[in-house]
């Protein structure tokens, strides 16, 4: 196994592939006060769809899912199927910077916790031609909460690769896209812990058993432990926010 299959291997079995809960999504989604009732809506870098199954039950729209890794999207068909939602949702195995959708398409774009992977500016620019005027652009992402975060802190996103910027930060750029915004809120701690890190960190302790002892596999159990430590010991300092938009 590869370090990217033993990767996905870690996260495939997990409730969800990043930081999230369906109270915040219900709370975003209940910003949209005039979305069509037959909504198109985009749910860009869904994973295993945790979200996707919340905003299938908050609309009575059609739905589609895009992720890169197909084993999630293939999750996403079979509870589809289970729940009578196969008519509802569509599943598109594609990058998120190459999204082959025509302009003007969708309703709304959902994306939680994925935006980073190409980044936000560049993520807002690639993706409001496809939301009719009007519509509703609904995306998470890391941002500091607290100024002069400790050294520490800094140095481990600078490893994963990804500095996240203040909240006024993302909003000047939310702008600069030609966007409004209409609301932001922050992912509560239950998001992290009870549907993120807890199931994780039984993952990898599970996992530790039967691949720990591969350098490979026990680098990767290690950064998802180091990870949930610095949210334990800095969660002050960062987290997720929404950012509600609308495409004027």
């Amino acid at each position: 196994m590869t370090p990217e299959e033993f990767f996905y291997h870690v996260f495939e079995f997990l409730p969800r592939q990043g930081p999230g809960c369906t109270g915040a999504t219900k709370k975003v989604y209940s910003y949209l006060s005039d979305l069509p009732g037959d909504a198109k809506i985009l749910d860009v870098g869904c994973g295993s769809g945790a979200q996707t199954r919340d905003l299938t039950s908050l609309s009575a729209g059609t739905l589609t899912a895009v992720d890169n890794h197909q084993p999630f999207l293939d999750s996403i068909t079979s509870w589809a199927g289970k729940d009578g939602f196969s008519w509802r949702i569509k599943t598109v195995c594609a990058s998120m910077d190459a999204l082959p959708f025509e302009k003007e398409q969708f309703n709304l774009l959902w994306s939680e916790g994925a935006i980073f992977i190409i980044g936000f500016e560049q993520g807002l620019k690639a993706w409001k031609p496809l939301v009719k005027k009007g519509g509703y652009l609904v995306v998470s992402d890391a941002v500091w909460f607290e100024p002069n975060p400790p050294q520490e802190l800094v140095q481990w996103w600078e490893k994963e690769g990804y500095i996240p910027k203040t909240e006024d930060q993302l909003k000047e750029q939310v702008r600069n896209a030609g966007l409004r915004i209409l609301a932001t809120y922050r992912l509560p701690e239950t998001g992290w812990w009870d549907n993120y890190y807890i199931p994780m960190l039984a993952r990898v302790a599970e996992l530790r058993k039967t691949h720990g002892n591969d350098p490979a596999c026990a680098a990767i159990l290690d950064s998802c432990e180091h990870e949930a430590e610095m949210y334990r010991k800095y969660k002050q300092y960062y987290g997720y926010t929404f950012f509600v938009m609308q495409n004027e």
